[in-house]
């Protein structure tokens, strides 16, 4: 019995560990996964387009054309993603934490660490939806003439990027 639920544990914490895939490089340290899966470099695929499309956003809002309260809202959002980022890695470390100290145990409540499970992807489900919301909301925040200019200037970066790499 203490073999299965040890090997479950082993599941749990790889499952886990890819649910809240951590880390990425550059513009969007820390930030971690709550969906199941994880794109290159274990960069989550919702935080990834939500940090890059704000960055994005932010460092070319006079050229896109964004108003002040545009790029206030966008900031809000950008807080709000943080500040739950920073709450679902305490809960993930929270969720491993109990799971260990109920396998430490003589007598092991399955039902209880199955509820503990069940509730640890609930969180990360509803984690991903809402920041799945969040940016579906920044996307929401433009207009279509904005839109239009973004598109274009990310068009023409790309270009630029790709001519300067031919180069080297």
């Amino acid at each position: 019995m203490k073999k299965m639920l040890l090997l479950v544990l082993a599941m749990i914490v790889l499952m886990s560990s890819t649910v809240f895939a951590n880390s990425w490089s550059g513009e969007g340290k820390g930030k971690e996964c709550p969906v199941g899966v994880a794109k290159e470099h274990s960069q989550c695929p919702i935080m990834e387009k939500f940090m890059k499309k704000t960055r994005f956003l932010l460092e070319n809002k006079s050229e896109i054309g964004l108003s002040d309260e545009q790029v206030k809202t966008i900031k809000g959002l950008k807080l709000q993603i943080e500040k739950s980022e920073v709450q679902q890695r305490a809960d993930r470390e929270t969720f491993i934490l109990d799971l260990k100290s109920e396998l430490a145990e003589d007598k092991i409540d399955v039902e209880g660490a199955n509820k503990l499970i069940d509730g640890n992807f609930d969180a990360a489900a509803t984690a991903a939806k809402a920041n799945f919301s969040t940016y579906a909301k920044l996307k929401g925040l433009l207009t279509s003439d904005q839109v239009t200019k973004m598109k274009a200037l990310h068009e023409q970066m790309e270009k630029k990027k790709k001519e300067e790499g031919k180069e080297k």
